[in-house]
């Protein structure tokens, strides 16, 4: 990590760093994710590299994998999985249930825990050849290919790895945390489909949170986690509590509604 932060020009912008770095033949990040994944899984980088690219698009479960990609679940492709996880590129979110914080043994995804990767294929890959023949023009990364989808699942990624900053803003650091994780419920005849960014569970209550990362995030987001609430399968008793976790600019008619009982802006982590 030292090695990379070395390569940031602190004069220059962040757009402007990551052009430099990404988007140009000698840049240090334009041919590291080769030299990873050749040194790291030699003869399975190959099959590494075809579920990593997966996953760019969101986390999948097994047999989505497997169906992508045409292959048995288990055998070289459960290796390959293994490895990637081990090595920090994957997460395995096994899901949990709200109710009795039981572990759902078959019910987990996998998801890019690492964002350069992510990055790398969705926009430095596809520009290779481009960049190689000079002919790449630069553009703003916000008019990149879906790019606020990225950016959000780069943010949620970033959330998930800062447990400690979200406990703190809830209040939750000094106190038990019995489960905590993205959770996901399939449509049944009983219940509709629903998928939590995250959700934390405590003895007194469910934490349901959302994150946004957006310039202007705008009062829709209100329906969105009321929609995701009422469709949550909890006993009658069980004390849900909301959290928008946010990097942007958030409407000012979102807070005056006391909808969200906490709202963490993650661009204070950055300034802490």
């Amino acid at each position: 990590m030292p090695g990379y932060l070395e390569q940031i020009l602190t004069n220059r912008s962040a757009e402007e760093n990551i052009e430099r770095l990404c988007f140009h033949q000698g840049g240090m990040l334009f041919n590291e994710f080769e030299r990873i994944f050749h040194d790291i899984f030699t003869r399975r980088a190959e099959t590494c590299r075809d579920i990593v690219k997966t996953l760019v698009s969101g986390p999948k479960s097994l047999q989505q994998i497997s169906s992508i990609l045409g292959r048995e679940r288990g055998g070289s492709l459960g290796e390959a999985l293994t490895d990637l996880e081990l090595a920090g590129f994957l997460r395995k979110d096994r899901f949990f249930d709200p109710a009795t914080g039981k572990t759902r043994a078959r019910d987990h995804r996998y998801r890019i825990a690492d964002n350069y990767l992510r990055f790398y294929l969705k926009y430095i890959e596809p520009a290779k050849e481009r960049i190689l023949k000079g002919l790449y023009q630069r553009q703003p990364l916000e008019t990149l290919e879906a790019w606020d989808t990225i950016m959000g699942y780069q943010f949620e990624t970033l959330v998930l790895d800062s447990f400690d900053q979200v406990f703190e803003g809830l209040g939750l650091k000094n106190r038990t945390v019995l489960n905590a994780g993205p959770y996901s419920q399939g449509k049944t005849l009983r219940q509709e489909a629903c998928q939590i960014d995250l959700m934390i569970r405590t003895r007194q209550a469910v934490y349901v949170c959302e994150t946004k990362f957006c310039r202007h995030i705008g009062p829709g987001v209100i329906e969105e986690v009321t929609e995701k609430v009422s469709r949550l399968k909890l006993p009658k008793a069980q004390t849900v509590r909301t959290v928008l976790i946010h990097s942007g600019q958030l409407d000012p008619s979102i807070e005056p509604t006391d909808y969200f009982d906490h709202l963490l802006n993650a661009d204070e982590w950055v300034k802490g």
